[in-house]
């Protein structure tokens, strides 16, 4: 693939952003736009320029970093996580007390799971449970994912046992019951229940409306709430999406961090996939020493919350010098968009190069990228490629050290 038919786009940029009224909007191309946002029909204004959605990559309204630890919250079928606690499941109604909205009245069918504070001296034996990159993993299904509410029905203790349930029959304020897979009956205490999972029916197909309202779009709150829905609009002042199992959510402007797609699969999205969502054909570490670090999926190299200069990405890949992950793809036209650098994990220490491949031919290369350089962007035209490669190697010191880069919103785009 000659540089004649490959569009590359490399910025540089530096991350003072987001006033109280003003959002800023990164296009696949590798664009950038600041200013007041809204919506329109598919679209989202930032200024005087108008972005459909597929291509979009992420809106920023806030440039502050998730929680680091987010103690109880409710998944709901169709992606979403709530922080707050599930309050009760009697019969087919449900309870939940969520930080963003008061006391909800749900339906059971649409908890997928929830999980709850540690008793009082109990050390966390899952770090995952409680730590955002793994709530976020659990939610926008990053591949290895460490739980996926929603897919089975199970209770899990503090202590890391499990007990598999037929169906949990009422969850109180101090008792769980539930029915086993050999039918017999079960009595738990919940002060020592970690999480709940649960599996609800699928959801409906979306109706017509609700495809006029274009692609899904998860929408991250300030407080850690990742909200899965359509979004009916936003302004100077609230955000509203229409959520299964909330229904229209009206979300004021000074919550909202973030906003990106949902993504799909290769064969099913309209415009864009999440390379953390995907299986990788070959993902190998080379280190210098002994020390294995696999690549983690929406998640640091050592599987904390992605950073760079104090930059959040939701989305993308943690990987570690020496590097290579390979990823199949169905030949369609497409465009490969990151935001890279060394994570802030590793306290200004790190040097790397990277490079881009389509069909084994270079299409981007990186100079040196140290700790100390601002987040770049990099927006590769592929072509109708089937295979990707992302290889990143030892900087000019030939040693790993510190070497955490982070492939921040890694997706090929239609």
């Amino acid at each position: 693939m000659t540089k004649s038919l490959t569009s590359i786009i490399l910025l540089t940029i530096s991350f003072s952003i987001c006033s109280a009224e003003n959002a800023t909007l990164f296009t696949a191309k590798g664009e950038r736009l600041d200013g007041p946002a809204s919506s329109t029909g598919g679209a989202i204004r930032v200024g005087p320029t108008t972005v459909p959605f597929k291509d979009i990559v992420v809106v920023r309204f806030s440039p502050e970093l998730p929680p680091g630890h987010i103690d109880s919250g409710v998944y709901l079928r169709g992606g979403t996580m709530l922080t707050g606690t599930l309050l009760s499941l009697i019969g087919d109604d449900a309870d939940v007390a969520s930080s963003a909205f008061g006391t909800l009245k749900l339906k059971r069918d649409d908890i997928a799971g929830a999980y709850f504070p540690l008793p009082s001296g109990q050390l966390e034996n899952m770090p995952a449970m409680a730590h955002y990159s793994g709530v976020l993993a659990a939610t926008v299904g990053s591949y290895r994912a460490p739980f996926s509410p929603g897919n089975g029905c199970r209770v899990r203790f503090a202590g890391l046992d499990e007990m598999l349930a037929e169906k949990l029959m009422r969850v109180g304020s101090e008792q769980i019951l539930l029915t086993t897979k050999s039918k017999s009956i079960e009595t738990v205490k919940r002060q020592f229940v970690r999480m709940l999972e649960l599996n609800p029916p699928p959801l409906p197909a979306p109706s017509p409306d609700e495809e006029k309202l274009g692609s899904e779009v998860v929408v991250r709150l300030k407080a850690g709430d990742l909200l899965r829905g359509r979004l009916i609009k936003i302004n100077d002042t609230v955000l509203t999406l229409r959520v299964p199992g909330l229904g229209d959510k009206d979300v004021p402007r000074a919550l909202l961090a973030a906003l990106f797609l949902s993504g799909g699969p290769l064969d099913t999205s309209p415009a864009q996939t999440w390379l953390s969502s995907l299986k990788p054909e070959k993902s190998v570490h080379t280190p210098v020493f002994d020390s294995e670090f696999p690549a983690r999926f929406d998640a640091t190299v050592d599987g904390g919350d992605m950073q760079i200069h104090g930059q959040p990405f939701e989305r993308g890949i943690g990987v570690h010098s020496k590097s290579e992950l390979v990823f199949k793809l169905d030949g369609a036209p497409r465009r490969f968009f990151s935001m890279i650098g060394i994570d802030a994990e590793t306290n200004g220490r790190g040097g790397v190069t990277a490079r881009v491949l389509a069909d084994g031919k270079e299409v981007w290369k990186s100079g040196e990228i140290t700790a100390k350089d601002a987040v770049k962007i990099v927006s590769v035209d592929l072509g109708p490629t089937k295979t990707l490669t992302l290889e990143v190697d030892y900087g000019s010191d030939g040693d790993d050290s510190g070497d955490h880069f982070d492939w921040g919103w890694a997706s090929v785009i239609k």
